[in-house]
């Protein structure tokens, strides 16, 4: 079942400008890679890279499912890999 919802953290929110990012990015970085991902040890469930149209590498933190609902994720973090 393909993701179509995202919930957005007011942490990831108010981190993206800071951090340069475009909430599409994020969102399309987790719908390519969520296949890939990996579990996340930390306040998130999930663990997801991918690479922004500009070439910027970033990684997301994510919960899915949400509330049981396997189209939706809800995004806790994202940033960029500057050293990738």
């Amino acid at each position: 079942m393909p993701i179509t919802r995202f919930v957005w953290t007011d942490h990831t929110i108010l981190r993206l400008a800071y951090r340069r990012l475009e909430r599409s990015d994020v969102e399309e970085a987790i719908r390519t890679s969520h296949d890939e991902r990996r579990v996340n040890e930390g306040e998130a469930d999930w663990l997801v890279q991918g690479m922004t149209p500009l070439g910027v590498w970033i990684e997301a933190i994510y919960d899915h499912p949400v509330g049981g609902d396997e189209t939706t994720v809800r995004i806790v973090s994202a940033w960029r890999i500057d050293n990738y």
